[in-house]
């Protein structure tokens, strides 16, 4: 009986834990994909993607690093604003100076 009652407990324990470590897994591919598609929408709005970093969690983007021209922070807000399931962006974004050719 004792068996019988351990086995089931142990059961609805691994039963509660197994969806909450997949939907943790879908949570992070999601944001990956977010993340994914604001490089692709910045890329394509011609902004300078070589040294930006992008960081997405639960819909809000930050955008971090360096771009070659100051025309390309504010273009790099409005793409990312532009992307499906993007709910807010932190735009950490600096104008290089014309150094990123220099390397």
């Amino acid at each position: 009986m004792k068996t019988v009652v351990a086995s089931t407990l142990v059961l609805l324990i691994a039963g509660a834990i197994a969806p909450a470590a997949y939907a943790q897994n879908d949570t992070q591919l999601t944001d990956q994909q977010l993340a994914h598609n604001v490089r692709v929408a910045e890329a394509r709005s011609g902004v300078g993607m070589s040294h930006v970093f992008v960081f997405a969690r639960s819909g809000q983007i930050t955008l971090v690093g360096w771009v070659p021209a100051l025309d390309h922070v504010s273009r790099a807000e409005r793409s990312a604003l532009s992307v499906p399931g993007v709910t807010s962006v932190d735009n950490r974004l600096s104008p290089d100076g014309g150094s990123l050719g220099s390397h």
